[in-house]
Formats: C-alpha cells, structure tokens, sequence
C-alpha cells in the first residue's frame, strides 16, 4: 500500500486547470488579433490618405511652376514690345474683372497664348494664356520726374505723362483632374509699370 501513487489524483487536478487554461487563452488570443488587424488596417489607410495627399501637393507646385512660367513670358513679351502687345480694357465697377474664368477675353484674339507650350510644360493639360490689362489710368498723375504731362486719355483723372504705362498680367493655366470630374485651373496676376521713351 505504500507503494500506491498518489499521481492519478494530482493528474486530474491538472488536467482540470489545463481545460481551464485553454478556454480563457482563445478569448484572449482572439481579442490581441482584433487589435492588430484594427491597427494595420488603421494604417493602411492613413498610408493611403498620406499618398493623396502628397499627389496633389506634387500636382498643385508643379501647376503653380508652369503658370509662373507662363506669367514669365507674358511679363518678358511685354518688356520687348509693349506697344505691339495685345491689350484689353479693365473692367468698369460693376463688371467682372477682365481675367475672370470664362470671360471673353481669354479668347484667341484678345488674350496672348503660347501654341504647344502644354507639350512643354510638365503637368498641363491645354496651353496656357495671358490676359494683359492696360491700366494706365490707374496711375495718378503726375507721375514724371520732369513734370511733363500730355493729353489725358484717362476721363476724370487729370494729365498723364504718356511715356507711362501700367498693365496687368494674368496667365492662366489647367491641368486635368480626375477627381474633380474636369480641369483644375490655376491663375497668377503680376503688374509692371513702365517708363517708355
């Protein structure tokens, strides 16, 4: 009798505490693998919104360089032949201004556009334009270091000296976008001021 093991009556006890065991890890094990494929999921899509996102900084700044450029051109057209430049009238007060989307003015004879530049600029979708304002009669006279004046084509703001001018430039450019089911269209307005002997 003393040589009877007393091993079946611990066996079954831990038997007991095994089954115990077993029925609380799958909870557990379930619920660590729930938040894991919440935080990869998580950050698959944060991965996914960071890419939208640096798509359209990349296209915005790539839009912004060409329609730069295009105002470059615009401004340097003018430094060489001011005279020769085509110019439209500002808008009176109660108008649209004359650079405004979709205003007659962005047509072939009234606005100066760059033929095949789109091939030439990364990222555009149609060639580019510019719509040059002569606004001489913004200025306020006199504006001359001598003094000279000349007859006023401006009604109701006195003699400008005529070797001034003041025009602005608006260039325009679009590129397509998808998402937004058309064009993005982006605008850049610069002024110069002239003296022209």
């Amino acid at each position: 009798m003393m040589n009877k093991p007393f091993l079946p009556k611990l066996s079954g006890a831990r038997t007991g505490q095994r089954h115990q065991m077993m029925g609380v890890v799958l909870p557990v094990v379930l619920v660590v693998l729930t938040v894991l494929t919440g935080l990869v999921v998580t950050q698959v899509r944060r991965n996914a919104m960071d890419e939208r996102l640096a798509a359209n900084t990349r296209e915005t700044v790539q839009l912004d360089n060409a329609v730069q450029t295009v105002l470059r051109w615009c401004e340097a057209r003018i430094n060489l032949a001011p005279q020769r430049t085509i110019m439209v009238a500002p808008a009176g007060p109660a108008q649209p201004p004359a650079w405004s989307r979709g205003h007659a003015n962005w047509g072939d004879g009234t606005s100066l556009d760059f033929a095949g530049a789109a091939a030439d600029l990364p990222g555009l979708s149609a060639d580019p334009s510019c719509v040059i304002e002569n606004a001489t009669c913004e200025l306020s006279p006199p504006i001359s270091p001598t003094g000279q004046t000349g007859a006023s084509t401006c009604p109701g703001n006195g003699d400008l000296d005529p070797r001034w001018m003041k025009v602005r430039i608006t260039a325009s450019a679009q590129t397509a976008a998808p998402d937004m089911g058309g064009n993005r269209l982006i605008f850049t307005q610069s002024e110069m001021r002239l003296f022209i002997e």
